[in-house]
């Protein structure tokens, strides 16, 4: 059930909605450069996640394990998690 919700097109829309929701609000002028950063790399995870389906997976299966591999905010990691739990919930 959880797979086919994944790799349904709706769940790809939603993840899509909230690269755009999280870049925006992370990306106001009252926040610094390193949190532009932050959010840059949070879209290109979440991009990557919604076509690659094995990139997807394995973000589901261990977060932190494939999170170590960027350079992100705890903050930043936080976002992507949740974005992936609300994904398979």
């Amino acid at each position: 059930m959880i797979r086919e919700y994944i790799d349904s097109p709706n769940a790809k829309d939603l993840s899509l909605h909230r690269v755009s929701l999280y870049t925006r609000i992370l990306q106001s002028p009252s926040y610094l450069n390193s949190k532009q950063e932050d959010a840059n790399t949070i879209s290109e995870i979440l991009l990557r996640a919604a076509r690659e389906p094995e990139f997807r997976n394995q973000l589901i299966k261990q977060p932190s394990k494939v999170l170590e591999q960027y350079n992100i905010s705890d903050e930043a990691s936080s976002i992507i998690k949740n974005s992936i739990l609300d994904l398979t919930q």
